[in-house]
């Protein structure tokens, strides 16, 4: 994790650019600098060689293996120049506080992208004052997926409680079907235990934190934590879901398990007969829990600060949105051959990707979870990465039988405390 002074001090400040746009008249010999992370590079590299053909551009693309963001904060610290990266929704806020970045209002059409975005993506691209400040990468919730073979041989009815899960699994596992009925993302990386836990919390009612970013200690919260314990004490989780690669979803096509929480374009993963082994018995229902709502997000493609901005915006578009000719080359893509959902209406309702997605997910199940998702608002403070990287390390520990809920309650509190105190 980058140090709290660097961020804090940031780079250099915002330049007052120009934001024209407009095809450029000729390739210009400086290229436009573009940072990614390890999906798919060789596609980003074709999408970057259509726009470069499409607006006579030159692009230099760099990509980021390893732990994403923390490697470009390290490269941001160090005075590296990146003009568009990709990142998460917990770093808006905070490379724009960094003066890595800049906010995109004032930028041509940007009133009208904003109206084409759903709400609850818009408040992931947003700074705490509302500005705009990034274009839409992709848009995915927390899904709550089960084997519904299995459901119906066992005539078990779909989970809407964490109480009714636990007892589900239970069965499962007295009744031989299964010996880890339940998985997951459990690992420390970024999408994986903390995405997890947030969409099961904000499921549960929990709100993690109130308004002023004060961590919140509830019974809700409570229900969470000591529901993911008991299913490690009892066993109805594998020994090694903390460490298990690609988010769980390799072991989840296995068949070995029935229920799990994942990402939700994975589910086009686990309907694939070509990666699953239980592919067309892969369904969607609501998150259990007593609000079933879950965690809703957006990736993002931020423009660094001190930019050629008409240049850059145009890239901006081309990827998070509708390029010059008035297509979603780089989105309707992702949606098609990934199943990666957008935060845009158009694409949503697109026939040809309606008609993609109806093939491997229920959409009027995951439509009513997105009007029921919840938009992680604490994100927006720059203390938030550092909070959530403790807040992985230490639940790992509980889950594993370290400590009491009480502690561990006790324990995020106070580091959400001293981080706001260190940062202010």
């Amino acid at each position: 994790m980058a140090s709290r002074r660097a961020v804090l001090r940031g780079g250099l400040a915002l330049s007052a650019l120009a934001a024209a746009g407009g095809r450029a008249v000729a390739k210009p010999a400086t290229p436009i600098s573009f940072i990614g992370w390890q999906f798919q590079p060789q596609i980003v590299e074709e999408n970057v060689a259509i726009f470069s053909k499409l607006y006579d551009e030159n692009v230099s693309y760099e990509l980021v293996s390893g732990d994403y963001h923390p490697i470009v904060e390290t490269k941001l610290i160090g005075g590296q120049k990146i003009d568009m990266m990709y990142a998460e929704e917990d770093r808006v806020a905070r490379w724009h506080a960094a003066g890595w970045t800049r906010d995109l209002e004032g930028l041509p059409d940007v009133a009208t992208i904003k109206e084409g975005i759903f709400p609850v993506c818009l408040d992931s691209l947003s700074l705490p004052d509302g500005r705009f400040a990034a274009m839409p990468y992709y848009a995915g919730h927390l899904a709550f997926v089960f084997n519904e073979e299995t459901l119906a041989t066992q005539k078990i009815d779909v989970p809407t409680s964490f109480a009714a899960l636990l007892d589900a699994c239970r069965k499962l596992k007295k009744d031989g079907v299964s010996d880890a009925p339940f998985n997951g993302a459990w690992g420390q990386k970024w999408p994986e235990l903390s995405w997890t836990l947030f969409g099961a919390w904000y499921s549960e009612g929990a709100r993690v934190f109130d308004a002023e970013g004060t961590f919140v200690d509830e019974p809700a919260l409570r229900t969470v934590l000591e529901t993911f314990r008991t299913l490690y004490a009892e066993g109805l989780v594998a020994p090694d879901i903390m460490t298990q690669p690609n988010e769980g979803v390799p072991a989840f096509c296995s068949g070995r398990h029935t229920f799990q929480f994942m990402h939700d374009y994975n589910q086009k993963v686990a309907n694939d007969p070509a990666l699953s082994k239980i592919a067309g018995k892969v369904s969607n229902a609501l998150m259990p829990g007593a609000t079933q709502s879950t965690f809703a997000w957006t990736a993002v493609y931020l423009m660094g600060a001190n930019v050629d901005a008409g240049r850059v915006w145009n890239m901006l578009r081309f990827f998070g949105g509708k390029s010059s000719d008035g297509q979603y080359h780089v989105i309707k893509r992702w949606a098609l051959e990934f199943g990666l959902g957008s935060a845009y209406r158009e694409i949503m309702t697109d026939p040809e990707v309606v008609a993609s997605f109806e093939q491997w997910r229920n959409l009027d199940v995951s439509s009513a979870q997105l009007e029921k998702a919840t938009a992680r608002k604490i994100a927006k403070t720059i203390w938030f990465p550092e909070w959530d990287l403790y807040m992985m390390q230490q639940t790992q520990d509980y889950i594993r039988g370290t400590g009491e809920t009480d502690a561990l309650v006790g324990l995020l509190s106070a580091k959400a405390a001293e981080l706001k105190a260190q940062y202010q």
